[in-house]
């Protein structure tokens, strides 16, 4: 009888022999994922992608080409762009690196040389004054230009065909710092802009401003922020932009120690900063330059949806927003070591109401609970940006249901729900028990089509066969995909993409075979 044979990826691991690697391996993946670029032409696809999706996926990965050093956030890493065109009912897929100034450092080393997320005291002495952005948080398209983003510095404009990065800080943008989650205003035309410690490491300072369509910069204003905190993500109305601040502090001596950028405390507020988009033709009863702060419970509002102002007749404003509700500490590594890291898991999905008329400082009422289960990257019909609007497209954990990994917001959700808000109608797609999914997009039917009518396309990680696969849902019949594309491998998680509409100018992003013009006559018959 023949011994079993040896499983390269048990609990010895590649049959005992070590790689610089195998500390920062993750135990969810087989082996190391990703370092990859490369593109494949035609992928596989099962069912019928619609004629009607016309455009590009674009996907950006944490990718660390080399080891990280120990204890850093798993948002610290590379960021490698996957890009999916779709076209005719085909897919093309390319992947490539940034090419930030960081990466192009350490290749040119062989070696890492940058330390903890965001603390240039641990990097290299040589490349401390380098630009230590990974771009790896979001790609957006916005005048012209596909922008890479990490809000701890300016963005890298990248090629939308080749994937090739072109330059750094395309717009000229004011201050240090870009946010990963500008905001697009679909009625003005605008890209709202803001970054975080736009003064330096460690400073209170927030710089706002809009881009036009031409990426000319206008409306800028600087604000305080109420103390150096992580604000990851903001909501915007007509006339008003919310900054939403995480729980978590920083300390330049305490970085200079070797210590975490951000240090997680659960004494800190659900914290919300609304300024005026336009600073100097503030609404009625705002003085020029003025800001509001306002306050909840403890928690992480990780990513918003949807939001919108409503005026009475009165002119009373109120602002609303939704987004993720998260009682626990999403960065173990940020926080005091515990036995129980992330709590009772608590988290669920909730719409927030700011009452202007509130002086600032003023505790918000407790937000209304919108899908009692945890969810988050939720996606909305980006059209109706600033408005009221319907329908929800949320990645969750289902109750109930066995799971591949802790159901740890966001790398543990599994399911993707469509919710009609005005009748609490839930829709659900469970791609199976070892499955993961990530951030959706939505892509309208067409141009004019009614709100949340179209398709939903997401990235499903099935973790029990090592593959990675893309959904293509119909709106209309949310709980079974249209079409699934099966890619050759699995790929790197994504933080978070967006749809770009096939741009007029746009070339094939892989490599097109001459044309046979006349068969050579040299075959069997």
């Amino acid at each position: 009888m023949l011994p079993p044979s040896p499983n390269p990826n048990g609990p010895n691991g590649f049959f005992g022999l070590h790689s610089s690697w195998s500390s920062v391996r993750s135990p969810f993946e087989h082996g190391v994922v990703g370092r990859f670029e490369g593109e494949v032409t035609d992928l596989v696809v099962f069912g019928e992608i619609p004629k009607e999706l016309n455009g590009t996926f674009y996907r950006i990965m944490v990718d660390p080409f080399y080891p990280l050093q120990e204890g850093n956030a798993p948002i610290e890493g590379d960021g490698n762009v996957c890009a999916l065109r779709i076209k005719d009912g085909r897919v093309d897929l390319k992947i490539r690196y940034v090419d930030t100034e960081r990466l192009r450092l350490e290749r040119q080393a062989n070696k890492r040389l940058f330390g903890l997320y965001r603390n240039p005291f641990t990097h290299h002495p040589c490349v401390r004054a380098a630009v230590d952005s990974t771009a790896n948080t979001n790609l957006v398209y916005w005048a012209g230009k596909l922008l890479a983003l990490k809000e701890s510095a300016q963005p890298y404009q990248v090629h939308p065909d080749t994937l090739e990065t072109i330059t750094y800080d395309p717009f000229n943008s004011p201050g240090l710092t870009f946010s990963a989650h500008p905001k697009v205003d679909p009625y003005t035309r605008e890209l709202v802009v803001f970054g975080y410690e736009a003064k330096g490491l460690g400073t209170d300072d927030v710089v706002i401003y809009a881009l036009d369509e031409q990426g000319a910069i206008h409306d800028e204003q600087w604000i305080k922020s109420p103390w150096p905190a992580f604000i990851h993500d903001c909501a915007l109305t007509a006339n008003f932009i919310i900054l939403v601040l995480w729980p978590y502090e920083t300390d330049v001596d305490h970085m200079k120690k070797g210590g975490q950028h951000w240090i997680y405390s659960k004494d800190l507020p659900a914290t919300f900063v609304v300024a005026p988009r336009h600073p100097n033709d503030p609404p009625a009863g705002w003085k020029t330059g003025e800001t509001r702060v306002y306050h909840s419970d403890h928690a992480v509002l990780l990513h918003t949806a949807g939001s919108w102002e409503e005026t009475a007749e009165n002119g009373d404003v109120r602002l609303y927003f939704e987004s993720s509700r998260i009682r626990y500490n999403l960065f173990p590594v940020f926080g005091p070591p515990t036995d129980k890291p992330f709590g009772d898991f608590q988290a669920d999905y909730v719409r927030w109401e700011i009452d202007l008329t509130k002086p600032t400082n003023t505790r918000v009422v407790d937000p209304a609970v919108i899908l009692d289960m945890p969810g988050e990257m939720a996606r909305v019909d980006e059209r109706f940006l600033t408005k009221p609007y319907d329908k929800l497209f949320c990645p969750v954990i289902p109750p109930g249901k066995q799971r591949p990994i802790p159901p740890i917001l966001p790398i543990g959700l599994h399911a993707y729900v469509m919710l009609d808000k005005p009748s609490g109608k839930v829709d659900i797609f469970d791609p199976g028990q070892g499955c993961t999914v990530e951030e959706p997009i939505f892509v309208p039917r067409t141009k004019d089509a009614p709100e949340g009518d179209g398709w939903v396309l997401g990235m499903i990680q099935r973790m029990d066969v090592n593959r990675s696969d893309l959904v293509v849902l119909d709106t209309k019949n949310f709980g079974n995909p249209v079409a699934v594309v099966q890619l050759p491998f699995r790929i790197k998680g994504q933080i978070h993409g967006n749809w770009v509409d096939a741009l007029p100018e746009e070339k094939s992003m892989t490599r097109i075979l001459e044309p046979v013009e006349k068969i050579m006559g040299k075959g069997a018959l």
